[in-house]
């Protein structure tokens, strides 16, 4: 069976869409991809489901600059041409960024991609700014980080200092400061954004928290999603 079409797609999610959940934010796409004319593949069998999937979901109140879904379509369209009519269908705060055709056979992205990039935002008192960036300057050179995470089973220690790959701390004024940090996700480990913030022992307002990228890490090497599309490999 000569197979359908795929196509790999970068979009951001902003703005007070990022107040929707992952399953909202998956029919929201469905109906835009309806919307926009492109005839979806279904899956076979006596529940049939369109051929789509996403990357790691993105947790409620967090805007991105870069999410992923793959999909299939019953017959073939320029990229160009995709990303087009999607940013017409699609409402305000999502937005088509690429669109790249996936030419091989490529996993699903939830097993690609293992690495985040998040950007956050704190509103802190002057006073206390010297001592919140010597907090966060001691996490890099920390051989462990302990959080307490919440799970169904109750309360757990978690050292998260292994998921944690690199973090900049930037001054944006007297009361504003800027968290850059990338780290691990998926089955491997999983450093969120409420983590790092929770080593913070003074009282700061988080006023932004952006995902800024999702990564494929392999053997030292980072790579873009998109550039996964038509390497050779498995």
């Amino acid at each position: 069976m000569i197979p359908m079409p795929s196509y790999r797609v970068r979009f951001t999610k902003e703005h007070s869409l990022r107040y929707l959940s992952h399953l909202e934010l998956i029919r929201g796409i469905e109906r835009a991809i309806r919307r926009a004319g492109l005839p979806m593949a279904f899956s076979e069998g006596f529940h049939p489901h369109p051929k789509l999937s996403f990357g790691p979901a993105l947790a409620v109140g967090i805007s991105s600059a870069a999410e992923y879904f793959d999909m299939e379509l019953v017959r073939d369209f320029p990229p160009a041409e995709i990303r087009e009519r999607l940013n017409r269908a699609l409402p305000e705060g999502i937005k088509v960024l690429a669109v790249k055709k996936i030419v091989r056979r490529v996993k699903p992205l939830n097993a690609v991609i293992n690495r985040a990039s998040y950007a956050i935002l704190l509103r802190v008192d002057p006073r206390e700014r010297p001592e919140i960036i010597a907090q966060l300057n001691k996490l890099p050179a920390s051989s462990t980080i302990e959080i307490i995470r919440k799970t169904k089973d109750g309360q757990k220690v978690v050292n998260i200092r292994p998921w944690l790959h690199n973090l900049t701390i930037g001054v944006k004024d007297d009361d504003l400061l800027e968290l850059e940090f990338g780290g691990e996700i998926g089955s491997g480990g999983n450093l969120r954004p409420d983590d790092l913030l929770s080593v913070i022992s003074q009282p700061a307002e988080v006023l932004a928290i952006t995902r800024t990228g999702l990564w494929r890490e392999e053997n030292g090497l980072v790579m873009d999603p998109l550039d996964l599309c038509d390497q050779a490999g498995g």
